[in-house]
């Protein structure tokens, strides 16, 4: 099975984080949201509906673009680091 045809069938059953991803197929997070990009794209064509809850700011509650999958270092607005990674899930 492919890395991409993997990823799909991962985030079909449970939503899951470009971190959690890249610690279990053992590749970096780029590699990882490389491939996401491309397989989100392909199931977006397809007709899948895929869910990305943003990543947001612990402390103050900022929400970052869907867009952005990979861990923000650092909120915008109040410059925190505790940051919740996007969640991305195929339904």
């Amino acid at each position: 099975m492919t890395v991409r045809r993997y990823l799909h069938e991962l985030l079909t059953h449970e939503p899951r984080s470009v971190s959690s991803l890249s610690r279990e197929l053992g590749l970096t997070r780029d590699t990882v949201e490389d491939h996401l990009r491309h397989m989100l794209q392909s199931a977006a064509t397809r007709g899948d509906c895929i869910e990305i809850l943003p990543a947001r700011c612990r402390n103050c509650g900022f929400e970052f673009g869907p867009e952005r999958l990979s861990k923000p270092s650092r909120c915008p607005e109040c410059k925190g680091s505790r940051i919740i990674e996007a969640m991305i899930r195929i339904e």
